[in-house]
């Protein structure tokens, strides 16, 4: 009697902490993204437009679903909130909504500790936001955020795992071009057709990595960046993941290895002593650039 209880103890115990350490049994993503941003005096947009930066915010949730609903049918894929445009605003991003997601995403312009948003001169610094709550993973995509030797990428820390985004300038980028592929009857001729590429396929490919793939977040983020920006239009550049280390329930955690099927529900790290140290690696393609 007494073994059995022991036994179902140990069970009951293997139960709880799986749910610590597993595929998620739900996942939500909220985007910020602003393709054209607000007017300044002169009447001009305060900063250059890019609509595609609102398509690649659909790429990566469409891309989400499919993959969590298809090869994680357990998990439950919550309805996204997307802000795109005038809805992205500092008073919007700063506040604690986003807490209440798992993935954060934002995409337009930055600097150095700093994302713009859509009012002419309204920019989030990174003391001006700390990611928390439910929110484990933060992708920025805009330019020099996390440059190496000059950025401070503590303050944007409050129990996030990582963020991705990059040290050096990034690049939202479309066209159009003509390949040969093998047609006819078995195959014997060859026909011209237009492919599209764009760099809107990183956040695409990102989540199919991570999620179908089974890469580690940084492998998955890595190889989409060198396929759709790098290799596809020759640009020159340096993405990046940043993180605080440590040991989570007595074991080590390095956020930049966590895979999707076995990533830790929580928060992690929020508290001064409760993390070895802050962390980041980068993978550098080609000549990047920084101004």
């Amino acid at each position: 009697m007494h073994k059995l209880t022991f036994l179902l103890l140990i069970l009951s115990f293997a139960i709880v902490n799986a749910k610590d350490s597993n595929y998620p049994s739900k996942f939500s993503v909220i985007t910020y993204t602003v393709g054209n941003y607000g007017l300044n005096s002169m009447g001009e947009p305060w900063r250059s437009n890019n609509s595609l930066r609102n398509d690649a915010a659909d790429s990566l949730v469409s891309s989400f679903e499919n993959n969590i609903t298809t090869y994680y049918p357990g998990t439950r894929f919550g309805t996204p909130k997307k802000y795109k445009d005038a809805a992205v605003t500092r008073s919007r991003f700063t506040s604690n909504e986003s807490n209440n997601y798992n993935f954060v995403y934002y995409s337009g312009h930055g600097n150095v500790n700093r994302i713009t948003m859509y009012p002419d001169q309204e920019r989030v610094y990174n003391t001006d936001k700390r990611f928390g709550g439910k929110t484990y993973w933060v992708m920025i995509k805009s330019c020099l955020v996390f440059r190496n030797g000059e950025a401070d990428q503590d303050p944007w820390f409050n129990g996030v795992h990582s963020i991705l985004g990059y040290s050096s300038l990034s690049y939202t980028h479309a066209d159009q071009v003509q390949i040969k592929v093998r047609c006819g009857i078995n195959g014997l001729a060859y026909c011209t057709r237009t492919q599209t590429r764009s760099t809107v396929f990183v956040e695409r490919d990102f989540a199919t990595n991570w999620i179908k793939e089974k890469q580690t977040i940084l492998d998955a983020y890595i190889n989409a960046v060198y396929k759709w920006s790098f290799e596809a239009f020759g640009f020159g550049i340096e993405p990046k993941i940043v993180y605080r280390y440590g040991y989570v329930d007595g074991k080590f955690f390095d956020p930049w290895e966590e895979k999707f099927e076995s990533s830790i529900q929580k928060p992690v790290f929020r508290n001064a002593g409760e993390y070895t140290g802050i962390g980041s690696r980068w993978c550098t393609m080609g000549t990047p650039e920084y101004e």
